[in-house]
């Protein structure tokens, strides 16, 4: 790779750096008439850069035509779009010249390419349209999503053109798949009903695409292709717990200064003659003793894709979340400077209720919602077919 690196850059160089001659030999027209006008620019003078773009000019202009004559003779239809860009280059290329000083503008004959651009992005819109209608036609929703590239085609060539805006409109709905996110409680316990709605607040519509649409509620003028199940088959709470334990935290700190002292227990001195001082180091302890409240909720089972047009289970994942309750306070002896930050906020700490059961299923509620999120988003592809 280090070897490659430094020839790719070599190669970058000399191609920026080739002259416009050797593009015209090389073929490469375009480029050649860039270079020769952007030196012409500063130098109009310059009769061998004037010379490159004449040729470049002409040969790129005759093999367009050229093109444009054969796809005309031709007489497909599909054809309209390159011959609508073949006249879009030569335009484009044409004023490039004119842009050009005019001693330099006055040795070229000048086209005026606006009707047969006009003429031809007509055509190659009209092409795009018509073929849209008879895939919008067809019915169903593979053959409405050719139809609003075909539709999006002849918007980009001719923005505006007929109804092509509202073609696309009802390309994308006849297109479009819809699915309904459901919940299922299977556990056989009784769930309060605030649960459904918590999870339901899921924002699963930041999920939808162009061909996708995702309901957390039913649209009953809607008709869903998938259902997107949340199926609860075991909600489960842990005994409220309290665990405690004992043990001690020491640590290092600087109590103050002292004076320093050589091997014969004088006090030494700096250059100057000052006493040294140097920071006092003592070693404090502490006893803790923690006590951790522990309370958890669990609730498991899966999300299943439903295709409801072949009445099919297509896509299954497991799915399981626990929300925990944790709270931690205590109390100490000893010297307060052996806590660490951590401990201290902990040792204010005082002992608090356990939540109710319903308050742990709405932390559950928040980890479903993530979760399921999550899942769905990796079966969009699922959804989308």
């Amino acid at each position: 790779m280090k070897k490659v690196f430094p020839i790719l850059l070599v190669a970058l160089i000399a191609a920026s750096c080739a002259s416009s001659q050797k593009m015209l030999q090389r073929g490469q027209y375009d480029r050649a008439i860039d270079k020769a006008s952007e030196k012409l620019m500063k130098k109009p003078d310059n009769g061998k850069e004037l010379a490159v773009l004449k040729e470049a000019y002409e040969l790129a202009n005759t093999f367009d035509q050229e093109r444009i004559d054969f796809l005309e003779l031709e007489g497909l239809e599909e054809s309209w779009v390159e011959i609508y860009l073949l006249y879009e280059e030569m335009n484009i290329r044409q004023n490039k010249v004119r842009r050009l000083p005019s001693q330099v503008r006055s040795q070229f004959t000048f086209v005026n390419y606006d009707q047969k651009i006009v003429d031809s992005k007509a055509a190659a819109a009209d092409v795009s349209y018509r073929r849209g209608e008879e895939f919008l036609a067809a019915g169903d929703k593979l053959s409405a999503r050719q139809a609003y590239n075909e539709f999006e085609q002849a918007d980009l060539i001719y923005p505006g053109y007929r109804d092509v805006v509202q073609k696309m409109a009802e390309a994308e709905i006849a297109g479009r798949n819809n699915a309904l996110f459901l919940i299922e409680n299977n556990s056989g316990m009784v769930v309060p009903e605030f649960f459904d709605s918590e999870i339901k607040k899921v924002t699963l519509k930041e999920l939808n695409t162009l061909w996708l649409n995702i309901d957390t509620y039913e649209n009953e003028s809607i008709d869903y292709d998938h259902f997107v199940i949340l199926n609860i088959t075991d909600i489960s709470f842990s005994p409220e717990t309290i665990e405690r334990r004992t043990f001690t935290e020491s640590r290092e700190i600087q109590d103050g200064m002292r004076y320093q002292l050589d091997d014969n227990g004088n006090v030494m001195k700096d250059s100057t003659g000052t006493d040294i001082r140097v920071p006092n180091m003592i070693t404090v302890s502490a006893e803790i003793t923690e006590t951790v409240q522990l309370k958890s909720a669990v609730v498991g089972g899966s999300l299943n894709v439903y295709d409801l047009r072949t009445d099919q289970l297509v896509k299954t994942d497991n799915i399981g979340v626990e929300a925990v309750f944790r709270h931690r306070f205590g109390e100490y002896s000893g010297d307060r400077r052996a806590l660490s930050e951590e401990l201290q906020a902990v040792m204010r700490g005082r002992e608090v209720p356990f939540p109710a059961n319903e308050e742990m299923m709405m932390d559950a509620a928040e980890l479903l919602k993530d979760r399921s999120k999550a899942i769905v988003a990796r079966n969009r592809r699922v959804l989308e077919s």
